[in-house]
C-alpha cells in the first residue's frame, strides 16, 4: 500500500500527511528538547541573554527564592499580558537553569479573594482592576538568606525591552546586598528642590533627576558639598557634575584623593542649559556664567575643555520645532547633537553596549600634551561634518536657522568623551593651602607625586544628565527613554569602580530607533534647500529695504510722502520683484518637503510591499522549475 502511494503520480496527499506528522514533531521536540535554543533577530539582542547576566547567575553564592504572582484572568482579559508572562516565565527559567538551581522559583495564581491574593496584597504587589472589585496580580517577590527584598509590583509589557536588565539587577542586588559608596559633588539640582516660597505645592518640589534615581538603585551616593572637609577614607569614585567654583580646600582634598588612587567622574560644560532654567539659580551664579572647566586640576593633568566653544555637528543635530506655535517649522538644530554608535569606542566596557547618546550645547575636549604620564583615550565624538561654535551664538535666545545657514564643516572628529589613565602631579606643590581650620589638612600626609595610577573620565557636557534631554513624555503619561544617557552614566560608575556584569545589560531599552541613512540623506537636502532660501531670504530683504527707501521720498509742507512717476514705477518693480521671490521661496520649502516625502514613500513601498512581491516571484521561479522538470521527465518517459 505504501510503496503505491510513494510511486503514485499524484503525491499530494503523501505531501499533506508528512506535513502534519513533522509539524507535530517539531512541536513535541521543541517542548522538551529545544526549550531553551532561541533564535534572535532583534538589532539589540533584547530576546538573547547577555554576558552579565551569565556571568551574575554563576556567581550566586547562596539560595534566591523568587515568587512569581500572576493572575491568569488578566490574560483572558487583555492576550498582551498573556504573552507578556509567557516571555517572564521562559526568561526565570532560563535564570533557574543557569544558576544551578540556587534561584528557587514559585508561581502563585492568586485568584480573587484567595490566600495567593492576600500573600500578593501583603507583599505590596500591585493590582489591576479586572471587573468591577475584583483584581489581578502579575508581580514578582525575591528575597535572599537574610531576608532582603527585592520587588517588581506589577510587570509592565512596555518594559519588555528591560526586562533582563531588571531581573538581573534584583539577582545582583540580593546577592550583593553592600553596595558600593560614590561621592556626588554638583551645582546643579540632581537631587531635586524645594522652594518654600513657591505660589502651589507642585511647583513648590522639583522631584530628583531620573539619573539619580537610577544610581541610587545600584550606589550608595554620599553628597559632597562646599563645606565638606575631608573626603571619606572609604570612597573609591568622586562624580563631579559641573563644578563651576569649587572652595579651594575641598580642591586640594580632590587633587590628593587622585593622588592616593581615587577615581574621578567629571562633567564639564561650556554653556549649562539645565542651570539657565534651574529653580536654584540666583544672581551670585548668573555673574560667574553658567560654564565650569575644573581647569584648576585637569589642566595640569594633562585635560582641557576648549574655552567658549560648543560642538555643532550637521549630521548628528536633532530635529527641533520652531516658529509660531499657529505656524511651526521643524528643522535642525546642529547644537543639539545625537551621537550614534558608529561614534562611540565599542571596545570600551562603558560604551559597547551603547547605542545612543544626547548632548546639548556640548564642549570638546584635548590632550593638552602637559602630562606625558597619561594615556588619552576618546569614548565618544562627533562627525567630520563639524564645526566649532561661539558659546554666544547658543546662549539666551538661539536661531538654529541661522546656525544651520552659516555651518562650514571643520572636517575634524571632535572629543565629546575621554578618559585619561596614568600618574599625575599634584596642583598643589607647595603642600595643603590655608584654610584658617583648627582641624587643618596634615602637611606631613601631602602626596605631591601619585603613589599608584588613576582613571580619570570628563565628558564635556553636564545637560546630558537632565531628564528633558533624553526621556519622552506620552500623553498617555508614559516615559520612554529616546537616548541611552541614564545607561551610559551608570555604565561609567561600573567600568570605574569596578562591577562590569550589569553593564551589558544596558542599552536595549531605547524606544526610539532612528533610519540613520535616512536621516543623513535628509539633512544634506535640507542643508542645500537652506542654502538657496538664504539667499532668497537676502533678496526679498535687500528689496524691502530699498522699497522703504523709495516710499518715504520727500515730504510736503504737510508731512505728506511725495512720490515723482519714475519712484511710482520702481516701487510697483520692486513688489512685482518681491512676489516673484516669494514665490520661488515657496518652492524652495515645498521642495525640501516633497523631498523628504518621496523618500519616506519608497521605504514605506520596500517596508510594505517589496518582501512580499520578491517571494512571489521566486515562488513563481521555483515552481516555473520544477513544471519545467517534470515537463522534461514526462518527454523521457514517452520516448523511452
Amino acid at each position: 500500500m505504501l510503496k503505491k502511494i510513494i510511486y503514485k503520480e499524484n503525491k499530494l496527499p503523501l505531501i499533506i500527511l508528512l506535513t502534519i506528522i513533522s509539524f507535530l514533531s517539531f512541536n513535541v521536540l521543541n517542548k522538551n528538547f529545544f526549550k531553551n535554543l532561541r533564535f534572535d533577530l532583534t538589532n539589540s539582542n533584547v530576546y538573547t541573554l547577555s554576558d552579565g547576566t551569565k556571568s551574575i547567575l554563576k556567581s550566586i553564592n547562596e539560595p534566591l527564592n523568587f515568587k512569581l504572582f500572576y493572575t491568569k484572568q488578566i490574560g483572558d482579559v487583555n492576550p498582551v499580558y498573556q504573552n507578556y508572562y509567557d516571555r517572564v516565565t521562559e526568561l526565570l527559567e532560563q535564570y533557574v537553569l543557569l544558576s544551578e538551581n540556587k534561584i528557587k522559583l514559585q508561581i502563585f495564581n492568586p485568584k480573587p479573594f484567595s490566600n495567593e491574593e492576600d500573600k500578593a496584597v501583603e507583599y505590596g504587589l500591585q493590582g489591576v482592576e479586572i471587573m468591577s472589585g475584583v483584581y489581578g496580580y502579575f508581580g514578582l517577590i525575591a528575597t535572599n538568606s537574610t531576608d532582603d527584598e527585592e520587588k517588581i509590583i506589577f510587570f509592565q509589557p512596555d518594559r519588555s525591552p528591560f526586562l533582563e536588565y531588571d531581573l538581573s539587577k534584583i539577582v545582583t542586588n540580593l546577592a550583593n546586598p553592600n553596595r558600593r559608596i560614590v561621592g556626588l559633588y554638583t551645582d546643579l539640582p540632581m537631587l531635586g528642590t524645594f522652594n518654600p516660597l513657591a505660589k502651589s505645592q507642585d511647583a513648590a518640589a522639583a522631584p530628583p533627576w531620573a539619573i539619580y534615581n537610577q544610581m541610587n538603585e545600584f550606589f550608595e551616593i554620599t553628597r559632597i558639598h562646599e563645606k565638606t572637609k575631608f573626603i571619606p577614607e572609604n570612597l573609591e569614585l568622586l562624580m563631579l557634575v559641573h563644578p563651576k567654583k569649587i572652595p579651594e580646600g575641598l580642591l586640594y582634598s580632590i587633587d590628593q584623593f587622585v593622588l592616593k588612587g581615587g577615581k574621578l567622574l567629571v562633567f564639564v560644560d561650556p554653556n549649562s542649559e539645565t542651570e539657565s532654567f534651574s529653580p536654584n539659580n540666583n544672581p551670585v551664579q548668573k555673574e560667574n556664567g553658567n560654564s565650569s572647566d575644573l581647569k584648576e586640576l585637569l589642566d595640569k593633568w594633562g585635560l582641557e575643555l576648549v574655552q567658549d566653544k560648543v560642538v555643532g555637528d550637521l549630521l548628528s543635530a536633532r530635529r527641533v520645532q520652531i516658529g509660531e506655535s499657529d505656524q511651526p517649522s521643524v528643522t535642525d538644530y546642529i547644537a543639539w547633537i545625537d551621537i550614534k554608535k558608529d561614534h562611540m569606542d565599542d571596545s570600551h566596557q562603558a560604551t559597547s553596549k551603547v547605542q545612543r547618546l544626547t548632548f546639548a550645547t556640548s564642549g570638546f575636549l584635548k590632550n593638552n600634551k602637559k602630562n606625558n604620564n597619561i594615556s588619552f583615550k576618546r569614548l565618544v565624538w562627533s562627525t567630520k561634518q563639524s564645526m566649532q561654535i561661539d558659546v554666544n551664538d547658543v546662549k539666551l535666545n538661539p536661531d538654529p536657522t541661522d546656525l544651520l545657514r552659516n555651518f562650514v564643516p571643520s572636517n575634524e572628529e571632535l572629543t565629546l568623551v575621554a578618559e585619561i589613565k596614568g600618574t599625575f602631579t599634584s596642583n598643589f606643590p607647595q603642600g595643603p593651602p590655608k584654610t584658617n581650620r583648627k582641624d587643618d589638612f596634615d602637611k606631613n600626609e601631602h602626596v605631591v607625586e601619585s603613589i599608584k595610577p588613576s582613571t580619570i573620565v570628563v565628558l564635556g557636557d553636564s545637560d546630558l544628565l537632565y531628564d528633558e534631554f533624553w526621556l519622552k513624555y506620552e500623553q498617555s503619561g508614559e516615559v520612554m527613554p529616546i537616548a541611552n544617557n541614564a545607561d551610559f552614566t551608570v555604565n561609567l560608575l561600573e567600568y570605574l569602580i569596578g562591577t562590569k556584569n550589569l553593564i551589558g545589560l544596558r542599552g536595549k531599552g531605547v524606544s526610539s530607533s532612528p533610519f540613520i541613512k535616512v536621516e543623513k540623506i535628509q539633512k544634506e537636502a535640507e542643508q542645500k534647500f537652506r542654502s538657496k532660501e538664504q539667499e532668497l531670504l537676502e533678496k526679498l530683504n535687500k528689496y524691502q529695504i530699498e522699497l522703504e527707501n523709495i516710499q518715504k521720498g520727500n515730504s510736503d509742507e504737510d508731512g505728506e510722502n511725495i512720490l515723482t512717476e519714475s519712484e511710482t514705477i520702481k516701487i510697483e518693480e520692486f513688489r512685482n520683484e518681491m512676489v516673484l521671490v516669494r514665490s520661488e521661496l515657496r518652492k524652495v520649502q515645498n521642495a525640501l518637503r516633497k523631498d523628504i516625502e518621496k523618500l519616506d514613500s519608497i521605504l514605506k513601498f520596500f517596508n510594505i510591499f517589496f518582501v512580499p512581491i520578491l517571494l512571489v516571484i521566486i515562488s513563481l521561479f521555483i515552481g516555473f522549475i520544477q513544471r519545467r522538470k517534470r515537463h522534461q521527465k514526462h518527454i523521457i518517459r514517452e520516448t523511452d
